[in-house]
């Protein structure tokens, strides 16, 4: 199995489940009215990638899963195609691939370095989204490595969903090629925390559960390693390295179907490094109340303070602290974990110091776990912050979750008071609480 945390029972009850789906399909797809075949095809689409993918996770051999790819490429191109036909606008994209899920990167992972043909490479042609919404750029110069009729496009939007994961590819493939592989080491230490909020987790036991046959794993790295040729020897043994995929590529596609692209060279274009966030000069900038305390919550970040500010609006006393803390946490400013969740909590932590250019930072292991290791962690943390210039500071949401912002040293005297002006509760973390 090569699922970290997979359970043979669950994946059972998972293909048994397909299979039988599989059985009943004609019979209920003719009894719908044609909106809802539509959906339901819409819906294949979908399962079909998924099954390709719980193959893999569950040890399936390699070559099966390539044969099952290439056998079920016809029917993924038909049922895109009744889509789009039979589909009431604007119901569902006009294609099925798109670079802005983790689901379609890791079906092109299988297709790329499983199918040794050249017609592989025109059925993907036809499944790539072209809507710009649904274009992202990691996606697409990858793509264009493998493919060169792939297209590279001036401007993509703005995705904080894939840029946590895509945005430290490109940096590395930027790079000079020596240092390509020091950077993907560890990148990929860091893999686990970079995506544990989409519901990975790094532990390499699971209970007995549906959920426990769910495996997305770094696909994307292995299409960069394999696209630029990159050493990966320091990490091949990560559990969420699909490893074998990319000796597979080496030893049957890099030189037979790939052979025309030089070594290291990969798309073969210059690549546009993820610019670092517009920064306010927080010792010249003329926000007052609670637009200064979010632009120093954000450590001047423009963007992150303007996405606040749009959601909570400018009061001049803070009455709904919960709703202010959530919208700090949605934009990566602020602590918002529940009491036993140590995992969020050290994954939030490292978040907020990366966004301030501090680089990660890693909590003590457990045990113990839940509450204990977030008192331990925050205390860690806080020392950490301490070093480099800021402060960790408490916030009281009368619940039981744990709340906090960080704040650079030097304007902490200035947020107290704008906290007490608006009425947000805050402390110095590890001092006293106020007995008020």
């Amino acid at each position: 199995m090569r699922n970290p945390i997979g359970h043979a029972g669950s994946y059972e009850e998972y293909f048994t489940s397909m299979a039988d789906w599989e059985r009943r399909w004609d019979a209920e797809f003719a009894s719908l009215p044609p909106l809802n075949q539509a959906a339901m095809t819409w819906s294949r689409l979908y399962d079909d990638k998924k099954f390709l993918l719980h193959q893999y996770g569950a040890g399936f051999d390699l070559e099966s899963i390539g044969e099952t790819l290439k056998a079920r490429m016809p029917r993924l191109l038909a049922d895109g195609e009744y889509v789009r036909l039979h589909r009431k606008h604007p119901q569902w994209s006009d294609y099925h691939l798109s670079g802005n899920s983790r689901v379609d990167v890791g079906f092109v992972a299988l297709a790329l370095l499983l199918v040794n043909d050249k017609e592989i490479l025109l059925q993907l042609r036809q499944c790539i989204s072209f809507l710009r919404s649904q274009r992202r750029y990691l996606f697409d110069l990858l793509l264009h490595a493998y493919d060169p009729v792939q297209q590279v496009i001036r401007d993509y939007q703005k995705d904080k969903y894939t840029a946590c994961w895509a945005d430290p590819i490109l940096r590395i493939l930027a790079m000079p090629v020596e240092k390509r592989a020091p950077a993907m080491t560890a990148h990929m230490h860091a893999w686990p925390r970079i995506v544990s909020p989409f519901g990975y987790k790094e532990k390499v036991t699971c209970p007995p559960s549906f959920r426990a046959h769910s495996c997305e794993l770094a696909y994307e790295v292995a299409l960069a390693v394999c696209a630029y040729d990159i050493d990966d020897t320091a990490f091949r043994n990560h559990p969420y390295y699909p490893r074998d995929l990319a000796d597979y590529y080496r030893q049957h596609i890099r030189h037979s179907r790939d052979q025309w692209r030089p070594l290291y060279v990969g798309a073969d274009l210059p690549i546009t490094v993820p610019p670092p966030p517009k920064k306010a000069d927080l010792a010249k900038s003329k926000r007052k109340s609670i637009a200064r305390w979010v632009e120093l919550v954000a450590d001047g970040d423009i963007d992150a303070t303007e996405a606040v500010l749009d959601a909570t609006g400018k009061p001049r006393k803070v009455h709904d602290l919960q709703t202010l803390l959530h919208n700090l946490a949605e934009s990566d400013l602020a602590i918002y974990a529940d009491l036993k969740d140590d995992e969020t909590l050290e994954q939030q932590a490292s978040d907020l110091s990366e966004k301030r250019g501090l680089g990660p930072f890693e909590g003590p292991p457990g045990p113990p776990y839940g509450p204990a290791r977030c008192e331990a962690t925050l205390a860690a943390w806080s020392a950490w912050l301490g070093e480099r210039g800021y402060l960790l500071i408490d916030i009281d949401g009368k619940d039981s979750d744990w709340h906090a912002i960080v704040v650079n040293t030097v304007f902490h005297p200035e947020l107290q008071q704008l906290s007490e002006q608006l009425g947000i509760p805050v402390r110095l973390h590890g001092a006293d609480l106020n007995p008020t």
